[in-house]
Order: C-alpha cells, then sequence, then structure tokens
C-alpha cells in the first residue's frame, strides 16, 4: 500500500509564524503610508489656508484709503447719520468716519471696538493677544454724475442705464472727484427715463446737501467697510473673520479661514513724506495713520487634522503649524 503523506504540525506552526511577520510587515507599511499621507493632507490644507487668508487680507489692505483717483483727499466728509433710524440722532455715523488713509489697526487690549453705532466688536469675539484692522475705501461703479450741478441740491442725478441694479435705498454711498469726498446716505433711488437719482435728504443724512456741487468728473462709488480680526468658529476653532458694512448701517460676519490662530501687523509709517516707510510699528506706536504707506503681515496657521506632528507642541498638541509674513504697499498712500 502507498504510504500516506502530509504537513506535520511544526510544518504549520513555522507557516502561520511567518505568515504572522509578512503580515506584520504589510501593516507596518500600511500604517506608515497612511500616516505619511495625513502628515502630507494635513501640510496641503495648512498651505492652502495660509494662501488664502493672506490673500483676503492682502487685497482689501492694498486698497485701503482708494477715493476714485491715485493720491489721498484729506479726510472726506461723512455726512451720513443714518443711526438710529429713521431720522438718525444729528451725529456722524461711526462707520462713515474715513481719514486719509483709510486704515486703523487695533490690539485687543482696545476692545471693545465700535464697529457701527448699533454694534461692537468685544473681547469674546476675538482670540486674546491677536491684531485687528480696519479697512474704509470706495468701490468703482463706473457712474458719474448726468445732471444737478449747478448748485448744491438734496439728490445727485446718474445715467440709468450704468446706475440699474447698482444701488438701493439706506446704502452708504461715496461721492469724489478727486479734489473732496463724501459719505451719505441714499434716502431714496428712483429712476425716471434715462435718469436715475438718488435723494441724500437729511432724515438719514447730516443735512441735505453734500459738501460742494459735484461735477460730471464726479463718480458716486459704494461704500466698503470691512474689520479683519481672529476669532472662533462654531467648533470652537479659530478663524480668519471680517465684519463687513451692508445695507442700512447692518454688518455681516464671514468666516473668511478656519485655522488661522493668529495675526500680528506692522505698520510702515512714513514720517518725511518720500512714500517710503522709516519704520514699523505696531498699532499703539502709531503718530499718524495717515502717515501709514504699508503693512507687514504675520499669520500663523494651524491644520485642521491633530496627531501629525512627529510630538507634542508647546500648545499641548500634534498639529502642524506655519508662519505666513507678508508685506504690502498701500496703493492710495504711495502714488
Amino acid at each position: 500500500m502507498k504510504q500516506q503523506s502530509g504537513i506535520t504540525v511544526v510544518e504549520i506552526l513555522v507557516g502561520l509564524a511567518l505568515s504572522l511577520i509578512i503580515l506584520a510587515g504589510v501593516m507596518h507599511i500600511f500604517i506608515n503610508n497612511k500616516q505619511t499621507y495625513r502628515v502630507q493632507e494635513a501640510f496641503a490644507r495648512l498651505q492652502e489656508n495660509g494662501r488664502f487668508a493672506t490673500n483676503f487680507i492682502t487685497k482689501d489692505l492694498r486698497m485701503a484709503g482708494y477715493v476714485g483717483c491715485g493720491g489721498k483727499i484729506s479726510d472726506p466728509e461723512n455726512m451720513a447719520d443714518y443711526y438710529p433710524p429713521p431720522n438718525g440722532d444729528n451725529v456722524a455715523d461711526i462707520v462713515g468716519n474715513f481719514n486719509a488713509s483709510g486704515l486703523e489697526g487695533f490690539q485687543t487690549g482696545d476692545l471693545p471696538l465700535a464697529l457701527t453705532d448699533a454694534l461692537v466688536l468685544s473681547s469674546s469675539d476675538v482670540v486674546p493677544g491677536t491684531d485687528i484692522v480696519r479697512i474704509k475705501r470706495a468701490a468703482s461703479t463706473g457712474v458719474r454724475l448726468k445732471g444737478n450741478m449747478t448748485t448744491v441740491n438734496a439728490n445727485v442725478q446718474l445715467d440709468a442705464a450704468t446706475a440699474a441694479g447698482v444701488f438701493q435705498e439706506d446704502d452708504y454711498l461715496f461721492i469724489s472727484d478727486c479734489e473732496a469726498a463724501d459719505v451719505f446716505v441714499a434716502n431714496n433711488v428712483s429712476t425716471s427715463g434715462a435718469t436715475t437719482t438718488i435723494a441724500h435728504s437729511d432724515s438719514v443724512n447730516m443735512g441735505n446737501f453734500l459738501s460742494k456741487p459735484y461735477q460730471e468728473d464726479a463718480e458716486v462709488y459704494k461704500f466698503i467697510a470691512t474689520t479683519y480680526y481672529i476669532g472662533y468658529n462654531e467648533a470652537g476653532e479659530p478663524a480668519l473673520f471680517r465684519q463687513i458694512l451692508g445695507n442700512a448701517a447692518s454688518m455681516t460676519a464671514e468666516e473668511i479661514v478656519e485655522g488661522v490662530e493668529d495675526m500680528q501687523l506692522l505698520y510702515g509709517e512714513d514720517s518725511d513724506d518720500d512714500g517710503t516707510p522709516n519704520r514699523y510699528v505696531d498699532s499703539a506706536t502709531v503718530a499718524d495713520w495717515n502717515n501709514i504707506v504699508s503693512v507687514r503681515i504675520e499669520l500663523q496657521v494651524r491644520s485642521p487634522e491633530d496627531n501629525v506632528a512627529a510630538k507634542t507642541t508647546a500648545y499641548g498638541d500634534r498639529k502642524l503649524r506655519r508662519t505666513f509674513t507678508t508685506s504690502i504697499a498701500i496703493r492710495n498712500s504711495v502714488t
């Protein structure tokens, strides 16, 4: 008879042991690759968030103080008196105050900070130790005056074709001819034939008239007021926020980029009027905001994912962090 043959128990155990060794090696490679992927993904998101945050704030900072032409206009006249509605209080609205640079910086020690007559930015809104910057400027509409230019009037008349859908009642607006400028509120916007009329009566302004009779070289702009700061989102994570002026003196808080946990700003002050900063100082040390010609921005951004850094950081977590630094010139101040 033919003898039967098979695998012994020892051979089975040896095979199992070898299989376990190979499996452990495969698992080790898999875990390492997964961690490498997590680190790379976290770093990529950190880089992306840093670029987005820097792009948003630098875009607005470059345009601080824009009044429709190169150079500055001595502090524009603030005619706005919308708050409290319906007839104001005979005091110019805070949001319409516009220095020639259109720029102001603050620290958390300066809080609470009035954004409008009805809204303040408080210490509970801002991450402690971070900086705040407020930017005001005009946004071009391409709409120039058409009528009512011989004397000061309680309204301005525009070409209806170019003004269609641009303005609405209770908008904060800006008018400039590169020699003078006014901030005012539209209390009525109407169109008849080829003419759009924006009324600016004393029901929402300091008076019925602007500071001068503007001519056809003047343009009516949207008035932009934006405040950037670092706050906490609904998930309790730090993020770059901005408050933007809307219709009827409203402010809208927008979360721009998650993971931005610090913002430090230094302001380039030009003390000899040559368009070049002589020194960089923090907001508390600025002698005259109208002399600021550049801003140095430092944003610290952290990864959304934890347990990706090689070891525990000084913050008590294992998140990746990177500091993004850039300096930008304020175009209206160096022209």
